[in-house]
């Protein structure tokens, strides 16, 4: 009871830090797209070649052929929605960072109860912490995996780090192919680096 009533306090105290309360607000609105997304736009797989341009290869319109129809625009080449395996991508990479962050958390927990014989007392502040700090980290190296081609998913199943990779060839003529997924990718990495750091102001 007395731990429950010295927790609630800590947790208030976060949302008065504007650091924790910005990170938590972004990695809420990057979980909401990375669960709905792939619900909006379930079809990452689909060609659709008359959004291309047969000379160049590159989308049809604007900023990668963004419209109503494909909110990211399409690749090049195949015309595939960019939207869709963008958030499908997204989904993957974070699942895998998140449960790599819990095992971390979890050893690094069980480590501490071996060290303090038992008293992990004061420690769910800490890890809370470090579960949000591990996730950036984790899913940079999942991400930095799949760009160097040692990703475990098979195509067409959609990869961030494959599909940063695949953009970088492109650049020059649809730059908003590496763009998009790029700094949505920067975008999680800072919301969840802002939520760990906010943790640690009191």
């Amino acid at each position: 009871m007395e731990q429950v009533e010295r927790a609630a306090p800590v947790r208030r105290s976060w949302w008065r830090t504007k650091t924790f309360a910005a990170g938590a607000v972004a990695v809420g609105v990057i979980a909401l797209l990375a669960v709905l997304g792939p619900v909006v736009a379930p079809d990452y797989v689909s060609f659709d070649i008359m959004l291309i341009d047969p000379e160049r290869g590159v989308p049809l319109g604007d900023l990668g052929g963004i419209s109503g129809d494909h909110w990211f625009g399409v690749e090049p080449l195949m015309g595939r929605d960019l939207f869709a395996r963008v958030v499908h991508a997204m989904q993957l990479s974070l699942r895998v960072a998140l449960v790599a962050a819990v095992a971390e958390v979890v050893l690094g927990l069980l480590v501490a109860l071996v060290v303090r014989r038992g008293k992990v007392r004061g420690q769910l502040r800490p890890a809370l912490m470090w579960l949000a700090l591990l996730v950036p980290v984790n899913l940079l190296v999942e991400v930095w995996f799949a760009y160097t081609g040692r990703s475990l998913l098979e195509p067409p199943t959609p990869s961030w780090g494959a599909m940063l990779s695949d953009a970088t060839v492109w650049f020059d003529l649809d730059p908003a192919f590496l763009l998009i997924p790029g700094l949505l990718l920067v975008a999680t990495v800072f919301a969840f680096l802002l939520l760990g750091l906010g943790m640690r102001e009191r």
